[in-house]
């Protein structure tokens, strides 16, 4: 019952059977000397996903669908000190959790990070020089102007953390009153991150960051001109109704899913 990890991993699912192990794997396999709990939050799932994760992690079957409901499940069912948001089809280094946990660590002004997200189709080309690893993979040009885009938002003051892997202080977290549902499922990672902007303005400390110098890997399975003009559409139309939405607290309904 008083169990509290350094790190706490939740990962939201549906019908994700051919992504799912491979996630998982990789958090396993993470390289270092800390304590850290796994679950994963299923919406539902018609395929294999629940039986694949079960023998990796902790899963919970959400009583609802939808991502930002089973975020906040997530959370009510943890007690990690770091809380880690990955995708069902995104794939950490095996350095993540050591080199996370030291980070927030030395920096106690850091509210929340993402790393840069490379795209890729389950091919990769990596190499070493130095200390450095660099990754290459079909979608060259579509990370580095990812890259780009999320380090101008940084720098302009209005910082977006990837929603494929979000880390985030557990008290900082809680203060935001958790994961909110815009009226574009798309928008989810957007108001989180404008929920942690509000923050540190109300508090007037603390940094939200994208971690240029870390990388994970995702799938590019959703990238389609549809949802590129959704994503546009939705800073250059929707951004004040999300930036309102964001500075609602709903704590009380990450609360009230510990007693489901």
């Amino acid at each position: 019952m008083n169990y509290k990890p350094n790190i706490s991993v939740i990962i939201p699912t549906y019908n994700e059977d051919k992504y799912i192990k491979d996630a998982l794997i990789a958090v396993k396999q993470q390289k270092c000397d800390l304590t850290y709990e796994v679950i994963v939050v299923d919406g539902q799932s018609t395929d294999n996903t629940v039986p694949i994760s079960e023998n990796y992690a902790k899963v919970y079957n959400s009583p609802k669908k939808g991502k930002a409901f089973q975020l906040n499940y997530g959370i009510s069912k943890t007690s990690g000190e770091l809380v880690i948001f990955l995708d069902a089809d995104t794939v950490i280094p095996p350095d993540f959790f050591q080199r996370i946990y030291q980070i927030f660590k030395t920096r106690e002004n850091l509210f929340a990070c993402s790393t840069r997200v490379n795209y890729y189709n389950g091919k990769v080309i990596s190499f070493k020089i130095a200390s450095k690893r660099f990754i290459f993979t079909q979608y060259f040009i579509l990370n580095f102007n990812m890259h780009v885009f999320y380090l101008l938002k940084s720098l302009l003051g209005y910082p977006e953390l990837a929603g494929c892997n979000i880390i985030v202080r557990r008290e900082i977290l809680l203060k935001t009153g958790g994961f909110k549902s815009p009226p574009n499922s798309l928008g989810i990672d957007k108001v989180f991150s404008d929920s942690l902007i509000y923050l540190t303005r109300k508090m007037k400390k603390g940094k939200v960051r994208t971690l240029n110098f870390m990388s994970v890997l995702t799938s590019g399975r959703h990238l389609t001109i549809k949802r590129s003009y959704k994503r546009v559409n939705q800073y250059i139309l929707q951004k004040d109704i999300y930036y309102e939405l964001a500075k609602k607290d709903e704590l009380a309904s990450i609360s009230q899913q510990k007693t489901i």
